[in-house]
């Protein structure tokens, strides 16, 4: 039952929190009635979990403070009002079905308390209300429903609800700035919006009042219209709230109470139109976010920082697509883990104490993706620069195919820079021989000089057509076949003049190789054992041909050998691979060199070796 008029009503707060169960003993008066209350007020606080079915009947009004006191009213069919008391008057708490009014304060309770038993909302189940609630009261009730909507045109149809509450004989309407123009746009029940006259900006009293910002209470200046006087109230910049009253103008239809409730109204629509406008802002912005990550066409990484570990939080589809990974399998674990190489940990590291630092990092790193390791601008953002970050964004741009054509550039320009030097030290030489013996000969009119110069041009011939060779290796070795090792070493064998030297090919192994260029490979390391094996032509000298086998260690791969029983390696043998490395005074120093670059053509590796005789080894090792 509700307390009657002079009786003490019992007020019980379920909070789990005990400074809210001192705040609320110490600051209620229970003796509160209020300027008009008609009950008195006495409030006790306790814990959701220590209030039984008994207890809760004997109260008349349950405030709670939480879902868990809500979980506990909403068993108890004996509780008729549940007040929140809570800051936030558009929490969960506050806007649950149940709760009937809001309270932040314990002089706010205490008057809540005593509307709410004043009223009766609930006319099936509660007696009527001994007493009409005052308008402020009213005003405050319904707050909680504007401050529960989530659109513009809601609170603006909500402010005309309590309008009607608060207001009843006055008609009110709320317009909205146009460009030029103040349009109205809610009006109150009865009063068709259409009917209400827009005034263009600086004009009329709700035009003027856009245009100034002050409220006012001024007779209608439409001599034919219905209302007499209005009362107007600035909304933000750009609305205007007005209430008028029917029939002539008076000066008395609007008090100073009046405009304080209606300015009271106005600055609560102002604050809920403010929170709609940030609520919209960054929902758009977030959307925008959105939109912005998952259509971005690099992969990107959302993650959260747990222990120093960066967890997935979200991925995009591209992430998906260079990574091979679905979101479901990386979201929620450390994203580490799936695509930094077991060398870039401490990289990886280092980039997550800089992220976590408010730093923003761009760096170049390898990954790991469903195609294997691949290059990465790595762009690392934090939530916060120059701040302690629990979270941020990672963008990875590939340069893969960047990279390899920086460094197919880089090669092709070393062989530029070779082949500059070659031309001009190694064919001025005998270029310059040549031009000696011409001028000798026209000078003496003999001709024996003519077959240095003829020598001296075969030089250049010899070493133009190394060059081109060299050049022409550094390009792919074109269609591959199966290519029998003992047949290309013979036919390479024919190529060479290879006097008082002998062959033996110990393989029938068959290689995936460009027959022309594996040909080619073969001929140069011939010539090379022919030239520079021995010391003169009439030495007999022994090539072998043979197969790499894999050893059990894995210490060698398979692919073929060339191995001859002359003089051997030079003491620098480590660079009997460079173009124009030579031991003797009339070599090019360039057929090792084509050799190497054509088994790198073919994906091989080149080495050079001490034979087990002494000789010279060299190997073409297969991957």
């Amino acid at each position: 039952m509700t307390p009657a008029l002079g009786e003490r009503a019992s007020v019980l707060v379920l909070a789990d929190d005990p400074r809210l169960t001192d705040e609320v003993e110490s600051g209620a008066d229970p003796e509160n009635r209020g300027d008009d209350g008609p009950v008195a007020v006495e409030t006790h606080a306790t814990a959701p979990a220590d209030v039984d079915e008994e207890r809760l009947a004997d109260v008349d009004v349950a405030a709670v403070t939480d879902e868990a006191g809500l979980d506990r009213v909403r068993s108890a069919e004996a509780v008729e009002y549940v007040i929140a008391y809570v800051d936030d008057p558009t929490g969960r708490t506050a806007t649950d079905p149940l709760v009937d009014a809001v309270a932040g304060t314990p002089e706010a309770l205490s008057e809540t308390v005593s509307w709410l038993l004043a009223r009766d909302q609930r006319s099936t189940v509660r007696a009527k209300p001994t007493r009409t609630p005052s308008r402020i009261e009213q005003l405050n009730a319904g707050m909680a429903e504007l401050a529960a909507v989530r659109s513009v045109d809601e609170a603006y149809r909500a402010a005309i609800a309590v309008t009607e509450q608060v207001f009843p004989e006055y008609h009110a309407v709320v317009a909205v700035r146009d460009g030029e123009w103040v349009e109205p746009v809610v009006a109150s029940s009865g009063t068709p919006v259409e009917d209400c006259n827009r005034v263009r900006v600086g004009a009329g009293v709700a035009g003027r009042t856009v245009q100034t910002g002050d409220a006012s209470i001024a007779p209608n200046p439409n001599p034919e219209g219905q209302f007499g006087t209005l009362l107007t109230v600035p909304v933000g910049d750009d609305v205007v709230f007005q209430l008028a009253a029917d029939g002539v103008d008076d000066g008395d239809a609007f008090d100073d109470a009046d405009r304080r409730l209606a300015e009271l109204l106005a600055s609560h629509l102002e604050e809920t139109l403010d929170r709609i406008g940030v609520t919209e802002a960054l929902r758009t912005e977030r959307d925008r976010l959105l939109a912005l990550f998952t259509n971005v066409p690099d992969p990107a990484v959302a993650y959260d920082y747990v222990d120093g570990e960066p967890i997935a939080r979200q991925v995009n589809d591209a992430f998906g697509a260079t990574f091979g990974y679905e979101a479901e399998t990386v979201l929620g674990e450390s994203i580490d883990e799936y695509i930094v190489p077991p060398d870039a940990e401490s990289e990886a590291d280092d980039l997550n104490e800089r992220l976590q630092c408010g730093e923003n990092v761009r760096r170049e790193v390898t990954r790991t993706t469903a195609e294997g390791p691949r290059h990465f601008i790595l762009h690392v953002i934090p939530i916060h620069l120059d701040a302690a970050n629990a979270a941020g964004y990672a963008i990875y741009t590939d340069v893969t195919d960047r990279r390899e054509r920086e460094e197919t550039l880089r090669r092709q320009n070393e062989r530029l820079d070779e082949f500059a030097s070659i031309v001009s030290h190694d064919l001025r030489n005998p270029l310059s021989v040549a031009e000696g013996y011409v001028d000798l000969a026209r000078e003496t009119d003999d001709t024996a000089p003519l077959e240095k110069a003829a020598d001296a041009l075969g030089r250049m011939d010899e070493l133009v057509a190394d060059l081109l060779s060299l050049a022409r290796e550094g390009r792919s070795v074109g269609e591959t076949e199966s290519v029998s090792v003992v047949d290309v070493a013979r036919e390479a064998w024919e190529c060479v003049d290879m006097a008082n030297a002998t062959l033996d090919v110990e393989t029938d192994a068959t290689l995936d190789a460009n027959r022309t260029r594996l040909c080619e490979l073969l001929e140069n390391v011939y010539r090379n054992s022919a030239d520079h094996g021995r010391d003169s032509p009439d030495e007999p000298l022994s090539v072998r041909v043979g197969a790499l086998t894999r050893r059990d260690d894995g210490t060698a791969t398979d692919g073929f050998y060339v191995e001859d029983d002359g003089s051997g390696l030079p003491d620098d043998a480590d660079n009997v691979f460079e173009s124009g490395f030579t031991t003797d005074e009339s070599g090019t120093g360039l057929g090792l060199a084509i050799s190497e670059r054509i088994a790198e053509a073919h994906g091989w590796s080149a080495h050079a070796l001490a034979a087990e005789d002494g000789g010279a080894r060299f190997e073409f090792r297969v991957p």
